[in-house]
């Protein structure tokens, strides 16, 4: 009788001891954790902060498998915070939260305690008094319903952000370059040129300044000297079928002023500045190699208008005409500028 005592009481003890067992390794079973984390340059790996969260984890009494998504935004410039927008997922429901750091090393603590949260358990207080001094948030919306956990873990799309070329911007343009023309002087005319325009959206006004270098005409013993001074304005609008990140083509329409003036040599000139007037239509193109600088190209033509006629006078020739504006001018533009 006393062995037969013994072996009950090793028994039992034996039995308590298989159960507490049991129930302490199942208790210390961890839960899955799994992080969707990018890699990103300057920011720690996925390990590490799957192994923040697991730190997390085992203060807590309970805590289920949980699953999260992560999208990281790097500064768009000196001193703009790291972003994270993060999603997660357990058999109790889903969140998500955008958080923000100065460093990318600040980010994945963060993220690890927030994802070591959504997998804790939480039990209903004893008492449950509400506070009446606190009224929710016009923009609150309740929590996620519980959702089932073998419903694949999905991320809403972020709400798309406008294209900065679809922005509309306003901006000054101070330009300078070279310009060439036919049908102004006697020969092909070129020279400097300068403009100033302003840009809004698609639109843009310029107002441009320009002179053609001397020429040289000369019948015979006589002859004048032809130059031009002239100014222009015109309206552009951006093509945005042929539009892409750094190249863009243009339509434009306007009107140029010019004032020739010829110089006579060897005799007397009846005229020696008169006016010209050319409305135009026209093409173009700008490339911005950088931030803040422009180079633009562009072709126009119209007629002339006015026609201004030159000539010399000699006792035994009469009249004689040197030069006349052609009924139609083409004229081209190269220029840099600097976007301001």
């Amino acid at each position: 009788m006393p062995m037969l005592g013994l072996a009950r009481t090793v028994t039992s003890f034996g039995v308590v001891l298989a159960i507490s067992s049991f129930t302490m390794s199942a208790r210390a079973a961890p839960a899955k954790v799994r992080v969707d984390w990018p890699t990103v340059p300057g920011c720690p790996d996925a390990r590490s902060v799957v192994a923040g969260v697991q730190r997390e984890m085992t203060r807590a009494a309970a805590v289920d498998t949980v699953l999260a998504r992560a999208e990281i935004e790097p500064p768009a410039a000196p001193g703009d915070p790291w972003r994270v927008w993060i999603r997660t997922r357990t058999i109790r429901g889903a969140g998500e939260r955008t958080l923000e750091a100065d460093t990318c090393a600040e980010l994945a603590r963060a993220s690890a305690l927030l994802v070591a949260l959504a997998a804790m358990r939480t039990t209903t207080p004893a008492r449950s008094d509400e506070i009446a001094e606190l009224v929710p948030s016009p923009d609150w919306t309740p929590e996620p319903e519980p959702l089932a956990p073998a419903r694949p873990l999905e991320l809403p799309r972020r709400p798309r952000q406008p294209d900065r070329r679809e922005e509309t911007r306003s901006r000054f343009i101070v330009s300078g370059g070279a310009w060439s023309g036919a049908g102004l002087l006697p020969s092909l005319a070129w020279g400097p040129t300068v403009a100033g325009s302003y840009e809004l959206g698609p639109w843009s006004v310029r107002l441009s300044a320009r002179a053609a270098l001397p020429q040289d005409r000369f019948l015979g013993a006589l002859g004048a000297t032809f130059d031009a001074l002239g100014v222009g304005a015109d309206l552009c609008r951006t093509n945005a079928l042929a539009r892409e990140a750094t190249f863009t083509t243009r339509a434009c329409g306007g009107v140029v002023l010019d004032a020739i003036r010829a110089r006579g040599s060897g005799g007397v000139t009846a005229d020696h500045v008169r006016a010209e007037a050319v409305p135009f239509f026209g093409l173009g193109a700008s490339w911005s190699p950088a931030r803040d600088v422009r180079l633009g190209l562009d072709v126009r033509a119209g007629p002339s208008l006015l026609q201004p006629s030159f000539a010399v006078v000699t006792a035994a020739e009469g009249v004689r005409t040197l030069h006349q504006p052609h009924v139609a001018r083409v004229e081209g533009l190269l220029a840099c500028g600097f976007v301001f």
